[in-house]
């Protein structure tokens, strides 16, 4: 996949051959294999491009970089922090695997969990790899001639960005957190100077990197992180200033957010820098949209993980996958249940006989017409459809009934089956059953009808409601029960999306339906800047009410196309909402709910606290533990509660 992956593929070294800094403790960190290469001296795009890969990939069962896990998976960045983010939240929860996740649904968590470990092993292993190179470019490891120690500065000042974002985290989910950087001795511990203190670090770093960039203004390619991406975590950070420091940082939260929107709310088809349509934005082709790689005249993913995987001539070409990232969020809400491909039954009328080759349609029973398949004849359609038909009819009658049609495809539902889905309507076919959403998080969207099955707004086009059988009450949080406990809240495809952001279908023929999917996962993007502006702007941190309710309304705008209707104003609560509808799943719940005051006590959803109606979490829930094997092997105090 272009520049990023030609440094990818080039791996086959490990930061750690210069011997990890602190910060990982008792992690059972495993290299790719430190005996492959010990002077990695002339190796320095390798030894970076890892840094890059560890946020993108782990590798599967058995291949994780911290290999006492057994599921590789879990230690991966966007899926460990979707574990933490989204899982003890309204938003989602994990049907499988109490041994390994605890009572993470219910917001509780213990230091022994695998899952506690994977995600602070994932925060704390990328920090590591960050600081190593640093060091080692600061400290002349590499042999440069004037032209590598110029790549040499940007590349630490990327790594400067994306440590950066993993101290958000850090921040974010722990009261008292660990903390090394480039001057923490090789084999120390970190320190625990407190968290208004690493939050003054890591803020006034990136500050730092972000004048750099102003007063130097550089490229920012695709797959890597930038001033816009750099100026974009600092604001996350400063919105949280009162949670993570005690200060009221609004005004340079809506600073920094404003200076990322004069430079990308521009163009597109609204004129904002927002891509056509929200599916597109989570799609197989999502990397028109990267800061670097826009197809599409904007850029609003601004911090993207790539993936690749595309299919050339028939041949899988696999050059970036991975178990976490768009695999993930695709397969583990994605269910096979109860449903068949079917045609109506067959005619010889217009609908076949008289239509154009590249135009055969057949009418329903309500006389809409709807594409059936392209042949090179009518004739052709016709008898592949009696075929298909004969065949259905023999068996099981009600594969022969027409219950739904999906993207111009018809669909028969199973009566056994209570809940109807299948991979098909996402080009997908990896399916896990893993994940459902909380009947409050549904609440929260427009519905136009008390089933909540139907909506004008596009953000949950993607979903299994009630339409197709699903119920938003949540019964249960357990496996055995999907299909009766939850509605899928699914916005990531295996589609092909064209220039006005729809399903291209002949291009999305060609890519690959089964195992890891090719599209990046989004880790931030310019609409969450504009939900950040308008946030400091309602705190007080500047701006005006006219302009916070411009940018909220860009965002409604795109979510109802056609029938999109402006808000006349714009209270807090009803930013929050629009905040939680955006940008579901999107690993920011749990820090939002926290800093809205709204995790221990101001609102319940199913399940909260172990309580199937919710209840209200102790204060110590606010904060994360850090693992059992890093609190016999090192000096670091617990988290209180723990």
């Amino acid at each position: 996949m272009k520049t990023f992956n030609k440094i990818f593929l080039t791996l086959g070294v490990a930061a750690s051959a210069f011997g990890l800094s602190s910060c990982v403790g008792d992690l059972d960190m495993q290299p790719v294999d430190p005996s492959e290469i010990t002077d990695v001296s002339n190796n320095m795009d390798e030894v970076f491009a890892d840094i890059y890969l560890n946020f993108a990939t782990s590798g599967a069962n058995g291949s994780s970089p911290v290999h006492t896990l057994d599921d590789g998976g879990m230690a991966t960045f966007g899926r460990a922090m979707f574990t933490a983010e989204e899982m003890p939240t309204d938003e989602a929860c994990w049907l499988w695997d109490p041994e390994k996740f605890g009572r993470i649904n219910y917001g509780y968590v213990t230091p022994d969990l695998p899952i506690v470990k994977g995600i602070y092993a994932r925060l704390l292993i990328n920090i590591a790899l960050c600081n190593d190179f640093i060091t080692s470019v600061r400290g002349g490891k590499f042999n440069l001639d004037d032209a590598g120690q110029a790549r040499a500065e940007e590349y630490v000042r990327q790594a400067r960005i994306l440590r950066g974002a993993c101290y958000y985290y850090v921040l974010s989910f722990y009261e008292n957190p660990p903390y090394a950087d480039e001057t923490t001795p090789i084999g120390a511990d970190p320190e625990q100077p407190g968290r208004a203190q690493v939050y003054a670090n890591v803020t006034s770093d990136l500050e730092d990197v972000v004048a750099y960039y102003k007063a130097n203004p550089t490229t920012t390619y695709y797959g890597f992180v930038g001033l816009d991406a750099a100026e974009s975590i600092l604001a996350k950070i400063y919105l949280n200033g009162m949670v993570f420091a005690g200060r009221d940082d609004y005004a340079k939260c809506y600073e920094h957010s404003k200076a990322v929107i004069d430079r990308l709310g521009v163009g597109g088809k609204y004129g904002n820098g927002l891509a056509p349509t929200y599916a597109a934005l989570f799609g197989a082709n999502n990397s028109k949209y990267c800061i670097g790689n826009a197809g599409d005249a904007v850029s609003e993913i601004i911090w993207t993980i790539p993936a690749s995987k595309e299919n050339v001539n028939g041949n899988i070409t696999e050059n970036l996958t991975t178990w976490a990232g768009s695999t993930f969020m695709i397969a583990a809400w994605n269910g096979a249940n109860g449903v068949f491909a079917t045609v109506p039954c067959p005619t010889t009328n217009a609908a076949y006989k008289n239509a154009k080759p590249e135009e055969l349609l057949f009418t329903d029973a309500d006389g809409v017409q709807h594409i059936y398949k392209y042949f090179e004849s009518a004739d052709d359609a016709y008898n592949e459809a009696k075929a298909s038909y004969d065949e259905a009819a023999g068996g099981d009658t009600w594969k022969i009934t027409v219950a739904k049609f999906f993207n111009g495809v018809a669909y028969s539902f199973d009566p056994k089956e209570a809940a109807h889905t299948t991979g098909e309507w996402i080009n997908a076919t990896e399916s896990w059953k893993c994940m459902v959403a909380r009947k409050s998080f549904v609440r929260k969207f427009d519905w136009s009808d008390v089933e909540m099955s139907k909506s004008d707004d596009s953000r949950v086009a993607n979903w299994r409601t009630s339409e197709y059988g699903f119920t938003a009450e949540n019964p249960s949080l357990v496996g055995d029960d999907w299909g009766k406990n939850g509605y899928l809240a699914m916005k990531y495809t295996n589609w092909i999306y064209d220039a006005n952001g729809e399903i291209d279908f002949d291009a999305s023929a060609n890519v690959p339906m089964t195992a890891c999917y090719g599209g990046d996962f989004v880790a931030l993007r310019l609409a969450e800047v504009y939900l950040m502006a308008a946030e400091a702007i309602l705190q007080g941190g500047g701006g005006s009410q006219a302009e916070a309710l411009k940018y909220v309304n860009y965002l409604r705008q795109r979510a109802y196309g056609d029938k999109y209707t402006p808000w006349a104003s714009l209270s807090m609560s009803e930013l929050q909402d629009e905040r939680c509808r955006e940008l579901y799943t999107e690993n920011n719940r749990r820090t939002d709910l926290i800093r809205w005051n709204k995790w221990c006590t101001g609102y319940t959803w199913e399940w909260k606290g172990g309580v199937a109606s919710g209840t209200n979490l102790p204060e110590y829930t606010k904060s994360f533990p850090l693992p059992s094997g890093v609190m016999t092997t090192t000096n670091l105090q617990q988290q209180k509660g723990y």
